[in-house]
């Protein structure tokens, strides 16, 4: 007689619930595990760019410090007294009173600097960053420099002493 209840070979109903939903929760961590790796990586990105901007600030700074010092301005701190309350710079050389929230920097597209005004021509990009330079006089001799960069989710801010080394 031929026996109903023989043991077939296979997989129960519950072994298939139970082996999909083990892999499910593997494919969401791993899942998981990317988007929060492509949201930290955008997030330093955005530091490291924001901190390249804050440097590229004393830069200009130091550049036109060194400017009074080689066209033997009045004295070496020449149009950098004037920003006590915030100025915007960039590589023109000009520092222009600072005014809240600040303008948007654009990079240009054909140099690949940062700027304020965009070029029409060049199709410059617009960037989430802005930019204040604070310089207050220390005595005769020194200028205290604070740089702050702020974009949409954080601000960084350094600080340098500027010294007439002459």
């Amino acid at each position: 007689m031929n026996n109903i209840f023989k043991k077939e070979k296979g997989f129960t109903l519950l072994e298939m619930l139970i082996s999909i939903m083990v892999i499910t929760i593997g494919v969401l961590g791993i899942y998981s595990a990317v988007f929060k790796y492509i949201k930290n990586t955008q997030q330093e990105r955005e530091n490291l760019v924001a901190s390249y901007l804050c440097q590229e600030g004393i830069e200009i700074v130091k550049n036109i410090r060194d400017t009074n010092w080689v066209e033997s301005a009045t004295t070496w701190s020449d149009g950098l007294t004037s920003c006590s309350s915030g100025c915007e710079a960039d590589y023109n050389g000009i520092l222009t009173a600072w005014s809240s929230p600040g303008r948007y920097l654009y990079i240009d597209n054909s140099t690949g600097l940062y700027k304020y005004v965009a070029s029409p021509v060049t199709g410059d990009i617009k960037t989430s960053y802005t930019r204040r330079i604070d310089i207050v006089p220390n005595g005769t001799d020194e200028l205290d420099i604070t740089v702050y960069v702020y974009w949409e989710t954080n601000t960084i801010v350094v600080k340098e002493n500027l010294f007439n080394w002459r």
